[in-house]
């Protein structure tokens, strides 16, 4: 997958990490934020996407059509590029020489890759674990409207951080349903008691 300048900024990441992953990872077929390879061989995802708050690219690796249930079996890593003659990670990642960090993105990808997911956890309270990452995912989805206004206000591009908060809003949403199904059964169990 040859890179150039005229790609957008996702496939022209996904060029790299195409590279760096080889052919034992299927590359997507929509080259758009989050950018996500599978592995069917190891059954794993791999998803990237940059952090633009903190001008960074984040990797997640999950196993492969991981749920939210599957939220705690997940691994991070993070790459922090030299942004030196760039306004933002977005402008660095439309034109700057992503071939150039290849190597350091290998090396980071080859210890994400090798190291074992965690193993599932038996949860004793499954509604307190779904409140919790309940919480957890308002407070990333209000973290990032507020990035995205800011965006707004500066007459920044805004455009892939409305398709974050789009994925983040699809994220609460399936959360609180689940919290909700087991706030159901929590009640059906304790409605005899009142």
């Amino acid at each position: 997958m040859p890179s150039t300048a005229t790609q957008a900024p996702a496939a022209r990441l996904a060029a790299v990490i195409a590279d760096v992953l080889g052919i034992d990872w299927t590359p997507p077929t929509e080259l758009d934020w989050p950018v996500v390879f599978t592995s069917e061989a190891a059954d794993r995802d791999l998803t990237l996407y940059p952090d633009r708050k903190n001008r960074r690219l984040i990797f997640e690796l999950s196993p492969a059509g991981a749920a939210s249930g599957d939220f705690d079996r997940r691994l991070f890593a993070k790459y922090t590029p030299d942004l030196t003659g760039h306004d933002s990670i977005d402008g660095w990642l439309a034109d700057g020489d992503l071939a150039a960090v290849a190597d350091a993105l290998a090396v980071i990808l080859e210890r994400l890759i090798e190291l074992p997911l965690p193993e599932r956890v038996a949860l004793a309270d499954p509604l307190q674990t779904e409140r919790e990452r309940l919480a957890e995912q308002a407070r990333e989805l209000a973290a990032d409207a507020a990035y995205f206004a800011a965006g707004l206000i500066w007459s920044q591009p805004v455009g892939d951080d409305a398709q974050r908060l789009a994925t983040l809003a699809r994220d609460l949403a399936h959360t609180a349903i689940r919290v909700d199904e087991l706030r159901g059964s929590a009640t059906a169990n304790t409605a005899g008691r009142l």
